[in-house]
Parts: structure tokens; sequence; C-alpha cells
């Protein structure tokens, strides 16, 4: 009876045991299918599950450790491991969410536990997908001479982002006037203007910025066209000379002549004689010209100057053909006749002067009244025929006389060296070996009058040429080989 007893006893505690063990291992699945863990990307209340991730090098994603319950998502905390070096990870919230940061390209994961249940999604860490914008070689319009362009810089970018800076490097014959700025809309614009008075060949190299990444670099190459000066009638161009400081010009292609008062540059009639500095300054100041609203006034010294040294260098004006070979024509200053010239034929530039081209250079050839200028205008009487007033300083109102403190009135060659405030640049050519008797280059003389004559008159002989200049006469002077001529300075 006992025996029967304990075997009951032991029946029923084996079945209770088992019993026991399966239930256990049911509530276990029960709880593994009902409590999954999950991840959701940057958000732990607007869930979003994810499996793995792509994310660019250097870029941050934020992680929530999430659990089910049914449709619904609790975040909790668990324990997070980082599989694979490709980046840092930063626990946070008591274990409810980590910060990732991808610092090494290449696949790594990330795991989750919680009561021995794990979730592991996939990291994708890749080189950065943020192109560099690109830019190109291109060639813009055309510039003008002294004048600014405007021009807009090409390029594309792979990703649509919009350059917001832009910058120019390597700047060849040109100068940045207004700076490189990219608009709203991404686009880049810069101003640019030649070197003064320059025309010819010209580029720049630029980049772009977007989205705080640099282009590649590139340029901008183009041609600066020579300006074309619209001049007033009977004026002609003169392209400026930036070492004189003059800009394009025009001056009357032939010496003043008086049209009822008015100077008028023609070929016809003797040229306004007897006229003092103060009145020829006054009379030049007084002509108009519709179409033309820049500023009529008395010839300069430096735009003086800047016709000299052109004539001087170019090829044409010089008797054997080449710059420094010969002389070059000191116009009508032999006497003969002993008066000064109008102008009855344009086509011969010995007009009125008895002399040709067949003559020797210093014998006649120089009394040629005509000078090229390089740009192809053409001057009559520039150096003879008469005296011309030149205004001092072309920058000041009224007329301007010169230095009064060189020596008074010693005929000195061009090579002499002023001794006073005169400088150089007033009065010598390029090369100041040029002479008046080799060369017909002309002469020099101080005074205490300061007022400048310049370029000698019919009677001068070889004291006459194109750098001849005189300042000993005061501006009231008059005399009846005293003349002038007007130049137009466009606005």
């Amino acid at each position: 009876m006992i025996k029967k007893l304990k075997s009951y006893i032991t029946y029923m505690l084996t079945g209770l045991i088992l019993i026991s063990c399966n239930s256990r291992v049911d509530v276990t699945l029960k709880s593994q299918t009902k409590n999954s863990l999950y991840l959701s990307k940057n958000d732990p209340v607007n869930v979003q599950l994810i499996e793995s991730i792509d994310l660019n090098l250097g870029e941050t994603v934020d992680l929530y450790s999430m659990v089910s319950s049914g449709s619904s998502y609790s975040n909790i905390p668990v324990k997070w491991s980082l599989i694979n070096n490709i980046g840092n990870m930063t626990v946070m919230l008591a274990g409810t969410k980590a910060e990732f940061t991808g610092t090494n390209i290449g696949v790594g994961y990330i795991q989750i536990e919680d009561n021995g249940i794990q979730k592991r999604i996939t990291l994708n860490v890749l080189a950065s997908t943020d192109n560099a914008p690109v830019t190109a070689n291109f060639t813009p319009a055309n510039g003008t001479e002294n004048t600014q362009s405007i021009i807009t810089l090409n390029y594309t970018d792979a990703d649509s982002d919009l350059a917001t800076n832009c910058s120019l490097l390597s700047l060849n014959n040109i100068t940045e006037t207004q700076a490189c700025v990219c608009d709203g809309a991404g686009v880049c614009t810069v101003g640019v203007t030649g070197t003064l008075n320059y025309n010819g060949a010209a580029s720049f190299d630029f980049t772009v910025t977007a989205n705080g990444v640099n282009s590649n670099t590139s340029t901008a190459s183009f041609t600066i066209d020579a300006a074309v000066l619209s001049c007033p009638t009977g004026f002609v161009a003169v392209d400026g000379d930036g070492v004189l400081g003059t800009t394009d010009f025009c001056v009357m292609k032939y010496e003043a002549k008086n049209n009822a008062g008015t100077p008028i540059s023609q070929a016809s009639g003797n040229p306004w004689v007897s006229i003092n500095a103060n009145n020829a300054q006054s009379e030049c100041e007084s002509m108009t010209e519709g179409g033309f609203g820049g500023t009529f006034t008395l010839i300069s010294n430096p735009e003086w100057m800047t016709i000299a040294r052109d004539i001087e260098n170019h090829a044409p004006n010089w008797s054997g053909g080449s710059v420094g070979s010969g002389h070059i024509p000191r116009g009508h200053s032999d006497n003969n006749p002993s008066n000064a010239l109008s102008v009855t034929n344009t086509l011969d530039p010995y007009d009125g002067t008895g002399n040709n081209f067949g003559e020797a250079p210093g014998s006649g050839w120089e009394q040629k009244r005509t000078h090229t200028l390089s740009n192809g205008s053409e001057i009559w009487d520039f150096a003879g025929n008469v005296w011309e007033w030149t205004d001092w300083d072309g920058d000041s109102a009224g007329f301007t006389i010169g230095p009064t403190d060189e020596q008074p009135f010693a005929i000195q060659e061009l090579s002499v060296n002023p001794t006073g405030s005169l400088t150089t640049d007033d009065y010598k050519p390029s090369n100041d070996t040029y002479n008046s008797t080799n060369n017909s280059f002309g002469i020099w003389s101080g005074g205490s009058g300061g007022a400048a004559l310049r370029g000698g008159a019919w009677n001068d002989d070889s004291f006459a040429g194109a750098f001849t200049l005189v300042l000993i006469n005061s501006p009231t002077i008059t005399g009846t080989n005293f003349g002038f001529r007007c130049v137009y300075r466009p606005i």
C-alpha cells in the first residue's frame, strides 16, 4: 500500500513538473513573438523602422531602440553594440538612443539587445555624394578698350547646388573692377576692365563654390578690342598713353581756323593767329557739336606728348622706314615761303612748301607737313607752320601755365635734362638722343612766363619739331605766328 502511494505521488509530481516545464517554454515563445526589437531612424514617435542605412562619409544619424506591443511601439533602454569600425557611436538617454557618425567608408552593423532578444541593422558608409561644381574654359564676348565688361561665369553641378561664391586669380591684362558675386539664383558675374589703353588678348582664371564645395579652376580667355572713338567734324582719334595719364581723345586734324569767331578744323584757310593763350582756351571751350556731350578744350601738354611719342614710335613717320632711322617731318619751317600755309591739296603732304619725298632728309624731305599715328589717324602741321598754345594741366579749369623755374630762353637739345620742376615726360621723346639736326625732333627752352608754345613756326628751321617746347612767354602775349589746336575729350 505504501509502495503504491509513493508511486502515485511520484507520478503526480512528474506530471506537475512536465506541465510546469511546458508552460515556461510556451510563455517564452509567446514573449518573443509579442515583444520584438526594432530600430527607428531619427524619431521615436513617428517611427521609421529600418533594416539598413546608407549614409555619406561624415554624415550623422540618430537611432532609437523600439519594442512593439501589438500595433504600437515603445522606446526602451537596451544594450548597444557597434560591429566593425566604420564610425563613432554615442549611446544617450539611458540607452534609449544612439548617435552614429560615419567616419570610415565600408559596411558595419549596429546591434541592440534586451533580455536575450537581439536586433541588428546594416550600416553602409559611402563616399560623399555631394559632387563639386564643375567649371570649364570658355570665351566670353570681346571687350572694349577702357570699358568694363560684365562676364557671367560658366559652371555645372550634378547635385543642382547653386554657387554662392566665386573668385578670380591669374589676371592677365585686366583688373577686377566689379567684385565677383553669385546671386540667389546661383548666377555668378564679375566686372573686368582692360589695363589702361590696352587692346589685345586678355584672360583670368576663376573658381566657384557651391554647398561649401569648391570647383576646379578654369580660364576665361577673350579679346579686348580697340575703342572705336567717334570724333567731331574735323577731329581725328588719338590713343591714350597710360604713362602720360591720358585716355583716348580726339584732336583737330588741322590747326584751328577762324570760322566767324568759332574755331574750326578744316583744310582751307589760314591758321587762326594773333590770339593769346587765355583766349585760345576760351575759344576751344566754346565749341559744340550735336551728339558730342564731352569736353571741347585746348590741347593739354600730356595730350601733346601723347601724340608726339606716338609719332616718334611709328615707323612710317621716319625717312628711313624704321624707328630711329633718319628724320621725322618737322613741317613747313624753312621760311620758304615766309608765311603760314593753308591746305589746298590734302593728297599732297608737302602742299605749299615746294618740297617733295625725293629730297634728302634734312634738305627738304623733313618739310613734310603730315604725321601719321599708330591708329591710322593723320595730323597736319603738328610741327612747323605756326606755334600752338598748349594748356599745361588739362584737369584744371582755364589755361594753366607750366614751370617758370627753368633756365630762361636757352635753346637746348632734348637730351638736356631740366634743372627746375619740368619733368622728362613733359618734353622728352622716349629716346632723348634724337636731336634737332639729325632727326628733326626740335628743341626746348625754359623761361619765366611759363605759357607753353609747342611745335615751332614757318621760320624756325631746325628749332621746329614735334617735341619743340618754349616756356618764355606769358599767356597774354600774342604773335602773328601763335596759333592753337583744340581737342575733344569724350565722356
